[in-house]
């Protein structure tokens, strides 16, 4: 008869416990590589929005045939108190990639007076080289598409090097911007040619950049488009969660799968104990204690592979991020509260599967047939 402890028994039958603890470990750690990739792209994405955060942009409202800022609306918006700089702007758009998926990052064209207070409004540092001037066709790129583009300062970007980047024509790249904030900077006056921009950035007083956004809110025109944080995280979550409703549809028929499979499996290795347990319940250990010790021992195994898989989830993902991803500038997102969510089902489902076809067997058990070895 095989010992009767739950901890004595899997310590002493090891073949049968690590097939299920190591297929639940690897299922852990594949479900939550399509979580880490995810998200990283995610993230990606959204530091497209990221300057937004610091300031707004308007610009006329081109789908509806309007190629001006409105003189009232200009007035208007210069009327919000916690508003601090409003000046033209011009924007244009490079290119980048997110593992390996096409992205395009905004580069604002701006006075260069304005750079400097830009560069503090986002809190970006400049890492190497200078800002862009007036007297050449010169952009500063933050670090994060440097890498990506594997660019250094000295080369050049735009529609003559590169098809895929909406900045026309030829730009070197003569300064490197480092911070949370993806800020890609050029000279106002050489985007523009010298015409008149149809935009304008609006840089709130330090700290009101929510006081801002509401007395824009407030503003109700179809003239114009206000690309505040709300405007472009909306576009933004549009695009991605249909990404995200079809990797969570994946995960689910994994877990699925997985937890059906791992079920029958813990049924087999429960009729090879069937002695064990037909011995517990003659001697007068009732059902309800058989059933908490089945459930006890699922719960037990599932929650050490749940432990193993984000282990060794979280050492290749750093190991890969250090080596791999982020000196291409795309750092891996890691811990979050996606890879929890997103992996907690794994041995809930799995637990549950397990309990409910183990309970079956027990309920069905009869003990007087195992001591009499007829079962």
């Amino acid at each position: 008869m095989n010992p009767l402890s739950i901890f004595i028994y899997y310590a002493r039958n090891k073949r049968k416990a690590l097939p299920v603890l190591g297929i639940l470990t690897l299922a852990v750690f594949g479900i939550s590589l399509t979580l880490v990739l995810t998200a990283t792209i995610f993230d990606g994405v959204r530091g497209f929005i990221s300057p937004y955060y610091h300031f707004v942009i308007i610009e006329p409202n081109y789908n509806k045939k309007y190629f001006q800022l409105d003189t009232g609306l200009r007035a208007d918006v210069r009327q919000s108190p916690h508003l601090e700089i409003f000046a033209p702007v011009q924007t244009s758009f490079i290119s980048g990639t997110v593992l390996g998926i096409q992205t395009d990052f905004a580069i604002f064209g701006v006075g260069d007076d304005l750079m400097p207070r830009l560069m503090h409004a986002t809190e970006n540092t400049l890492l190497a080289g200078r800002l862009p001037t007036i007297r050449e066709q010169e952009v500063a790129l933050h670090e994060s598409l440097m890498k990506t583009r594997g660019l250094r300062v000295g080369d050049y970007i735009g529609r003559d090097v590169d098809n895929n980047d909406n900045l026309q024509g030829k730009w070197q790249v003569v300064g490197i911007t480092g911070g949370k904030t993806i800020l890609n900077l050029v000279s106002l006056e050489r985007l523009s040619k010298g015409s008149t921009p149809n935009e304008v950035i609006l840089i709130p007083k330090l700290g009101e950049m929510e006081g801002l956004v509401s007395d824009l809110n407030a503003l109700e025109s179809e003239r114009a488009v206000i690309q505040t944080p709300d405007y472009w995280n909306q576009f933004i979550e549009r695009t991605l969660s249909q990404y995200d409703a079809l990797v969570t549809a994946i995960n689910v028929v994994i877990i699925s799968v997985l937890s059906l499979g791992v079920g029958l499996l813990n049924m087999i290795y429960f009729r090879q104990r069937t002695g064990e347990f037909g011995v517990l319940a003659g001697i007068g250990f009732s059902r309800g204690f058989l059933l908490r010790r089945v459930t006890l021992e699922a719960l037990l195994l599932t929650i050490v592979a749940w432990i193993l898989g984000m282990l060794l989830s979280v050492g290749v993902y750093q190991l890969a991020d250090a080596l791999i991803f982020s000196p291409r500038g795309t750092p891996l997102s890691i811990l979050n509260l996606r890879l929890l969510s997103g992996t907690i089902p794994v041995p809930i489902f799995v637990w549950l599967f397990s309990t409910v076809t183990i309970m079956w067997q027990l309920w069905r058990l009869d003990p007087v047939a195992v001591i009499d070895r007829r079962d």
